[in-house]
């Protein structure tokens, strides 16, 4: 992705050019490309960026520590569905 790219989807999206160039560079979010050559950020991809965005901020942390940390965040949200399903499933069985 050019710097000039970069720039212009920072500003959509209003967050910092730097910021965004380190988040792509350590994978927490990733651009999909369009058809038409754009490239655009999922909604799910846009909350996450703005969860680390959040975080980083609140914290004080580089971009690198903020990733790991959402990245568990996100793990414990899953278990946690999943730990919900199965209760539901084991309260449906014992019905």
């Amino acid at each position: 992705m050019t710097s000039e790219r970069l720039l212009m989807l920072a500003a959509v999206i209003e967050v910092e050019a730097g910021f965004l160039e380190e988040c792509v560079r350590y994978g927490a979010v990733s651009l999909e490309e369009l058809p038409e050559g754009r490239e655009v950020f999922t909604p799910v991809q846009l909350a996450r960026l703005r969860r680390l965005q959040r975080i980083c901020r609140s914290l004080e942390v580089d971009v690198y520590s903020g990733c790991i940390i959402v990245d568990l965040l996100d793990r414990m949200d899953e278990l946690e569905r999943a730990l919900e399903r199965r209760r539901e499933a084991a309260q449906d069985d014992s019905q």
